[in-house]
């Protein structure tokens, strides 16, 4: 067991073992989930990625309610703390029964989760912002419960702006440019998923693998092997504008209501990510289990396969 600071925190590990761990070893980061110039009234994705970073499995709970496994510190440069927002406040203080499942991770394993700032805190004004989040590994229960916290993040909230035009022009102005960075397995599945959401196509493409998910179907396979380098060409802009229309029976693109990152493992060359998908219908819910194949093709991981689970309806 780590060193810990007080005995304490050691009668705490016994039960929690999350909680074992220091505040620099505790394996609790947040980032943000994607990369872009976030305006006041925008919803601002953020990762919350607990690692074992220890020797030994380590357990915690997750509750359906991020309010009660998730809090949100952002404070303006002169330290004043943002409000709550209502909706945070108003849930964590209702009583109602919080469901939760048991989650274990082997050393080495991480488990994201990607949630709304906005539903946290409540901006009112533009500005710049510093975040930290707290994590409940054994739920929120008061004032008591025991608590992780996070790195810091700073944020600079723009004022809002008025046509979808303008704001494209002032995120052009960034200078930002669409390509590939050396993200992990994780992060390059989240963004794909997130690009799709938002039927941003070329973010979509960006990680992955066109050629590996073409050939996927016997008689397309037979077709490349056997065409000029010209034609390969040909049949993969094809299969972009084929995804793009949905116009082909590739569930990579059909748009889910929500996901979550349920387990990521990988090697030096080659990593698995399952995801947990929701697509939402007029009278029902349906769940399914993504499981994507990458592998690293010089410093950047991309998407060759994918399978799916149906796990119901809700």
């Amino acid at each position: 067991m780590r060193k810990t600071l007080a005995v304490l925190i050691i009668l705490l590990a016994v039960s929690c073992p999350f909680a074992a761990a220091s505040q620099d070893d505790s394996g609790f980061s947040i980032r943000f989930f994607e990369k872009k110039v976030y305006f006041l009234g925008d919803g601002i994705q953020i990762e919350a990625v607990i690692a074992n970073t220890t020797a030994q499995t380590m357990r915690f709970k997750v509750a359906d309610n991020r309010f009660f496994n998730l809090d949100f510190d952002v404070r303006t440069t002169t330290n004043l703390a943002l409000e709550h927002a209502r909706q945070f406040t108003t849930e964590r203080n209702s009583d109602q029964p919080v469901f939760f499942r048991e989650v274990s991770l082997e050393p080495g394993e991480k488990y994201g989760i990607v949630v709304d700032l906005t539903r946290f805190a409540s901006f009112a004004e533009p500005g710049l912002f510093v975040l930290q989040a707290s994590f409940y590994p054994e739920l929120f229960r008061g004032s008591q419960s025991a608590t992780v916290k996070s790195n810091r993040l700073s944020l600079n909230v723009k004022p809002p702006v008025v046509t979808a035009e303008e704001k494209a022009k002032v995120e052009a102005e960034t200078g930002a440019l669409i390509a590939r960075a050396p993200l992990p397995p994780d992060e390059v599945v989240a963004y794909t998923i997130q690009a799709r959401q938002k039927s941003q196509w070329e973010k979509f493409y960006l990680y992955l693998d066109l050629e590996s998910l073409l050939r996927k179907n016997p008689e397309k396979d037979r077709v490349y092997r056997a065409s000029t380098d010209e034609a390969q060409r040909r049949m993969i802009e094809t299969f972009k504008e084929e995804l793009r229309r949905t116009a082909i029976d590739q569930e990579i693109s059909i748009i889910p209501t929500s996901f979550e990152i349920q387990k990521t493992t990988y090697t030096s060359s080659e990593g698995t990510v399952i995801v947990k998908e929701k697509f939402r219908y007029a009278d029902y819910t349906e769940l399914k289990g993504y499981t994507y194949h990458l592998k690293k093709a010089d410093r950047y991981w991309i998407i060759t396969d994918y399978e799916i689970k149906n796990l119901g309806t809700e």
